[in-house]
């Protein structure tokens, strides 16, 4: 799936990658409008075209036609979090979670949520979930990046360096999926790269999701 490639930077032109995602997502809403895997389709590739307010709307949509839709509930919550607005996303990441709780790619949606959680001022939370997405792929480097963040958001810089000599070992996503929500909230990228430079990173910036 092509928000695959996008999001965990497989990608060889996500610029390309997403219009294709664009154009196969409205085919499959105009094939069938009650499906609500085609808006999720095409509420991930709004959220990767920074397209957030239609990618809020798809996701919304996808839920009103199958409520229990995990995806559905995902999606909104990641739309939230690029437009930043960490509190809304909360609750629809911790909810497709709960419906999904062994999807393949809860990694990511665990990160979301740690996220969310660390930049609407609730780092302890955070720092649990993050622990509960490397509990799912220990060796993701934008896991670690978060939860060192938190450590240290928590004072606990021993841990936070712990996390950053791990991080130093894995290689880092050559594109920054993150762009939509870092041009929406410079500051929260700011906020990330300050504990990890704190933490003992030399990086310059928060990567990716």
């Amino acid at each position: 799936m092509l928000s695959a490639l996008l999001r965990w930077a497989w990608s060889d032109d996500p610029s390309a990658d997403r219009q294709e995602g664009l154009e196969a997502a409205l085919r499959a809403i105009y094939l069938d409008e009650k499906n609500p895997y085609a808006h999720y389709a095409l509420a991930i590739v709004s959220v990767y075209s920074n397209w957030l307010e239609q990618a809020i709307l798809a996701a919304k949509k996808a839920i009103e036609l199958s409520p229990s839709f995990a995806l559905g509930h995902f999606v909104l919550g990641m739309a939230e979090l690029f437009r930043g607005q960490a509190s809304d996303a909360i609750a629809p990441l911790q909810r497709g979670l709960k419906l999904s709780p062994h999807d393949p790619q809860n990694p990511a949606w665990f990160n979301c949520l740690a996220l969310a959680q660390l930049f609407a001022g609730d780092a302890e939370s955070a720092l649990l979930t993050a622990g509960q997405a490397l509990g799912t792929r220990p060796d993701w480097r934008p896991t670690l990046e978060t939860m060192a963040c938190c450590y240290g958001a928590v004072d606990k810089w021993d841990d936070a360096r712990r996390c950053v000599r791990q991080m130093a070992q894995l290689k880092s996503p050559s594109n920054d999926v993150l762009a939509p929500l870092w041009e929406r909230k410079p500051l929260w990228r700011d906020q990330m790269s300050d504990l990890l430079r704190k933490a003992g990173s030399t990086g310059q910036q928060a990567a990716d999701l």
